[in-house]
């Protein structure tokens, strides 16, 4: 992974470390130690709990030292923070720990750090150091939980568009291909229902059979492409959304009363885009054909079938109800067909039009 490996970041930590070290002990006999407590900053990304862990033994030594050595101890009132690599190792472990981690085991390094710097509290000199410490240790607690948010949000967006690029690709395959392929079979059932020939109708058959697999097929790709997101027709949803449909449906002057009743039920995705697709035609000849009426889409859940209905009232003026020999409906009736489905289109005794699509829910 690329947050894994050391950067020039990391190396200007390891500096400024450093230069922090050599400004408060420029000398004695364990300058070498202390500066070598800094080197583990650049495995902060890749180890970040780690060199958290080596930070806070690194503080813990400065009592031994001075107990030890008193005399190769820099004063401790000339030392900014303790130990100097202390608030970058603070900063990794809030930054960089891995998700397991996050929610106890990269605050114990941390906890055990900002204890040790408390170790000489009561000694001459060294109360402002561990008060500066501290806050500075507070400081980069708090912009490493800033870090690492941002950069949890960044890979949220980051895999909202790839969402959004998935069910793009989906939907493109869907709208395009998977539609061409449906005439073609649409074609090749009217082909064999009316060919004389034995031959061409056995052909027909059989491309109308190929065709169907490759619509499989097809759906199926296009499941996998809205699969990583959890999304997608064919993945057990209710039907589409049809609001846009009667908003629509309604700016063009034709207002369209939305209902549905019973439960709402995962339905396959090619009677999720049928349903979808007997709203949107039967609205387009409410307004092609009696405009200036009113329509009622009515989608009703029933056992193991959900019934799609669209029907609009008795236009001013005579029109010419379109019936199932219409270009649109016949093509949509073939689709129903297709999905299992039956649908039914006609006047009805109050003068006006009925589409009724009854299809199946599993």
């Amino acid at each position: 992974m690329d947050g894994a490996r050391p950067r020039l970041a990391d190396a200007v930590a390891v500096l400024v470390a450093a230069g922090l070290t050599l400004a408060a002990y420029p000398w004695g006999p364990f300058l070498p130690l202390l500066l070598a407590a800094t080197v583990p900053l650049l495995w902060m990304r890749r180890a970040p709990l780690t060199v958290a862990w080596i930070s806070a033994a690194t503080a813990a030594v400065l009592p031994v030292l001075c107990a030890l050595a008193p005399a190769a101890v820099p004063p401790l009132a000339d030392l900014p923070v303790w130990p100097p690599a202390g608030p970058f190792a603070v900063y990794a472990a809030m930054a960089f720990a891995a998700e397991p981690d996050r929610a106890t085991r990269r605050w114990l390094p941390v906890l055990a750090l900002a204890l040790a710097v408390l170790l000489p509290a009561e000694w001459p000199g060294a109360a402002f150091l561990v008060l500066r410490t501290e806050v500075v240790l507070a400081f980069a607690v708090l912009y490493g939980l800033y870090a690492e948010t941002g950069a949890r949000l960044r890979r949220a967006l980051e895999e909202r568009a790839e969402r959004v690029e998935r069910e793009r690709l989906a939907g493109e395959m869907h709208d395009v291909v998977t539609h061409r392929v449906s005439r073609m079979v649409l074609r090749a059932g009217t082909l064999a229902d009316q060919a004389a020939d034995e031959r061409a109708r056995a052909a027909a058959e059989e491309l109308r059979a190929t065709g169907r697999a490759a619509l499989d097929e097809l759906r199926h790709m296009s499941v996998l492409l809205r699969r990583g997101t959890g999304e997608g027709f064919d993945l057990g949803l209710p039907l589409p959304d049809l609001r846009s449909l009667v908003s629509e449906s309604a700016f063009r002057g034709v207002p369209v009363e939305l209902v549905v009743s019973g439960v709402p039920v995962p339905v396959p995705g090619a009677v999720g885009r049928t349903a979808y697709r007997v709203v949107q035609e039967a609205l387009a000849n409410v307004r092609e054909h009696a405009p200036g009426t009113d329509a009622r889409v009515e989608v009703r859940y029933l056992p193991g079938v959900v019934r799609v209905s669209v029907r609009n009232t008795r236009p001013e003026e005579a029109f010419a109800p379109p019936g199932l020999g219409g270009e649109g409906l016949n093509e949509v009736s073939q689709w129903v067909e297709l999905a299992g489905g039956t649908l039914k289109a006609g006047p009805v005794e109050d003068g006006g039009f009925l589409v009724t699509a009854i299809l199946p829910t599993n």
